[in-house]
């Protein structure tokens, strides 16, 4: 009787030493993870420049499944977001992109349905590029574009009249529609930069989604606040220079 004692006594005793490593070990394993989640974790530059000078970048023509992916995939390793103006004749087949772009902090601008020059167009064609397009938007992401940037940047009165939107230019043009050296191209963009700049690019090309990789990290090194085209707008009052507000003369 007196053995079968002593040998639970021990049997006690292993069980709770073998609890006392289990807990040790998972301690150790929390303090290793949440080591590691704190070096890992990286505050996204829209917390970091709070007080930065705002720059808008947009994108034109797309969506281009593997160029536009490449530019979100980088706007999201650092935490800021953009414009993308999005053909609507481009939606179809490429719904998830534009979910994407959304969830993302990004906005979607209204680049026409087929690109047209709105200035060419009865004031009818007109107002049915930009419906048709919206119409794409809100039966993928719910609800229509705040912002219409007409292709070329060319409008006219019949344009003001039949697009009750504001209309979205641009203060830095990159010209990278057509391929750029990926080098040049940053360097453009860092230095032309400046207070409340919106920049003009599309995600078609190879060449703009490489340069991404460079010019956000050196905007953000630069201070500036990345905001989408509304934000900029909401932030000036609408005093915007890229930006022509409806029922401006």
């Amino acid at each position: 009787m007196e053995k079968m004692q002593k040998k639970a006594h021990a049997m006690q005793k292993n069980v709770k030493a073998a609890a006392m490593m289990l807990c040790l070990v998972c301690l150790f394993l929390f303090l290793l993870s949440n080591r590691d989640s704190r070096q890992e974790a990286v505050l996204p530059a829209a917390a970091v420049n709070e007080n930065g000078p705002l720059i808008a970048l947009t994108f034109d023509d797309g969506p281009y499944p593997n160029v536009t992916t490449h530019i979100l995939d980088v706007l999201e390793e650092h935490g800021v977001c953009a414009t993308f103006f999005v053909l609507g004749s481009r939606v179809a087949g490429r719904e998830d992109v534009l979910l994407r772009m959304e969830s993302l902090g990004c906005e979607i601008g209204n680049h026409t349905y087929s690109h047209a020059d709105l200035t060419q167009l009865s004031a009818a064609q007109c107002a049915e590029e930009i419906n048709k397009t919206n119409a794409e938007f809100e039966r993928v992401l719910g609800h229509a574009a705040a912002v219409v940037r007409p292709p070329y940047g060319f409008y006219n009165a019949t344009v003001r009249q039949n697009v009750p939107y504001p209309l979205v230019l641009w203060t830095v043009d990159t010209n990278d529609w057509k391929p750029r050296n990926t080098s040049e191209l940053t360097e453009y963009v860092v230095q032309a930069a400046q207070e409340g700049s919106v920049i003009l690019m599309h995600d078609q090309q190879d060449s703009t989604a490489e340069a991404m990789d460079a010019i956000i990290p050196e905007l953000i090194a630069k201070g500036f606040r990345f905001v989408t085209v509304s934000e900029l707008i909401a932030e000036t009052g609408g005093a915007c220079m890229a930006v022509k507000m409806p029922g401006d003369g």
